[in-house]
């Protein structure tokens, strides 16, 4: 038996935190956080990834993902929110953003995903990232508002210098 997937679930609505603990498989062992500040807390170098919400009281999930890729390991980052995504969310430091409420199989398929990029290198893992939410973005963002966005423009422009389209976001695990 191989080594079970640890997951920190980090949000301050208890009800969003036992729906993503139930719906995680039996293989993966989730921990539980009910601010940002007990969230890092509990993330160590035995952690394989983190759902975490966007808005939370004192420390917000944007924070939370600024100080875990300052650390020397990171885990996956997930942020699941009911913010609506804009182009500031190709400014967070997260591997995949979802809108709340997202569905289960949704859920475990980015969650996989992003498991799978930790594996590679920093850089790559970083630019799929983005490539990730600039697809959110994309998506979720009238036309209009992204080519006036100078943040779009440089997400882009990051990307096709790295030879990553939207394609490479959803289909590269």
């Amino acid at each position: 038996m191989g080594k079970s997937t640890s997951v920190v679930v980090i949000d301050d609505d208890e009800d969003f935190r036992q729906l993503y603990k139930l719906w995680l498989p039996e293989a993966y062992e989730v921990i539980e956080a009910g601010d940002g500040r007990t969230g890092l807390q509990r993330i160590d170098d035995t952690i394989d990834a983190v759902l975490l919400d966007r808005q939370m009281p004192e420390l917000s999930g944007e924070t939370v993902a600024e100080r875990l890729r300052q650390r020397s390991v990171t885990p996956a980052v997930v942020m699941i929110s009911s913010v609506k995504p804009d182009v500031d969310i190709l400014d967070i430091p997260v591997d995949s953003y979802l809108r709340k409420p997202a569905d289960r199989d949704t859920l475990l398929s980015v969650l996989s995903t992003v498991r799978t990029r930790c594996e590679y290198e920093a850089q790559r893992r970083e630019i799929l990232g983005l490539a990730d939410r600039r697809a959110t973005v994309a998506d979720a963002v009238r036309a209009t508002a992204l080519a006036e966005s100078d943040s779009y423009q440089r997400a882009v422009e990051r990307l096709e210098q790295h030879d990553v389209s939207l394609a490479d976001a959803v289909s590269e695990p």
